[in-house]
């Protein structure tokens, strides 16, 4: 059935869902607005206890990515006017959401202010005209996705917006901070180690890491994406590596994800099997 006039958020769901995310999808769906939840675990699996419009099975094909390319394909196909990426952590209110929704339009996409749940900080000091949006937030209209195009599903989830975002500028679209509109999201786990927690790293696991690396690659050699966040982004990942194996007790786990990052084959599905033991 055809839905129109609809704003609809497009949450991928992953593994055990806490308390708080389907209090969140539940709050979202009773506010009037249309929530697509995709189901994002492995064939054979599935998420209690979800409050939503839609419910998208994608089984977690192209990680995070596909997840997202499928709920806006279903989104707009019923007749969507207004699309929010959200992740299953990701912590927004419905005045904030109504913010964006209002901002975004032709030839305009929107994201919020995104605050680290972690360190009570604002994750980017940009406002206002803004180069990059992190996915989560990213509010547009089915148009922008029509000429922009999806996220790149290979790519899966690590730089998936830096991407995104490049080739949307290219293609004129303008990127704007709505700082008005907050959204509260998780960026891994606290560092157990003192050192790298006051360097600012994060905890991930060995796939996010190892992804990371392998994505990198590739994003460096794309001359859309502006080169100071090229170089930046390579700066930060020539140090990582190091940190991990000095930091992290576990150094010939660490060896093993650098290793799978600097060789996988891009363009392909990421070998995930091969970290499952470590996670």
């Amino acid at each position: 059935m055809k839905v129109a006039n609809k704003h609809a958020l497009i949450v991928p769901l992953y593994g055990d869902l806490e308390a708080e995310c389907l209090e969140r999808l539940s709050s979202w769906f009773q506010q009037g607005f249309w929530v697509v939840a995709v189901n994002n675990n492995p064939v054979g699996s599935s998420v209690e206890g979800v409050v939503a419009n839609t419910f998208v099975h994608h089984h977690n094909r192209q990680g995070l990515a596909g997840g997202f390319n499928a709920g806006v394909d279903i989104a707009i196909e019923n007749g969507a006017n207004c699309i929010t990426l959200l992740d299953q952590d990701s912590d927004i209110s419905t005045s904030s959401l109504k913010k964006l929704a209002e901002a975004c339009g032709p030839e305009i996409v929107v994201g919020p202010r995104i605050i680290d749940k972690n360190r009570a900080t604002d994750h980017m000091k940009t406002q206002g005209n803004v180069r990059m949006l992190i996915s989560s937030g990213t509010t547009f209209v089915p148009g922008m996705w029509s000429k922009i195009g999806g996220f790149r599903s290979w790519m899966e989830i690590d730089y998936i917006d830096h991407e995104w975002c490049s080739r949307a500028r290219k293609l004129g679209v303008k990127l704007l901070s709505i700082d008005e509109a907050i959204l509260i999201q998780t960026f891994g786990s606290p560092h157990p180690n003192y050192l790298a927690h006051i360097l600012g790293m994060q905890l991930y696991s060995p796939y996010r890491r190892a992804i990371a690396l392998r994505n990198l690659r590739w994003l460096l050699f794309q001359s859309y994406v502006p080169l100071d966040i090229r170089l930046k982004e390579l700066i930060k990942m020539i140090f990582k590596p190091f940190v991990w194996l000095v930091l992290e007790p576990n150094r010939s786990h660490c060896l093993t994800v650098i290793w799978l990052g600097l060789t996988s084959p891009l363009y392909k599905p990421f070998p995930r099997r091969q970290l499952e033991a470590m996670r």
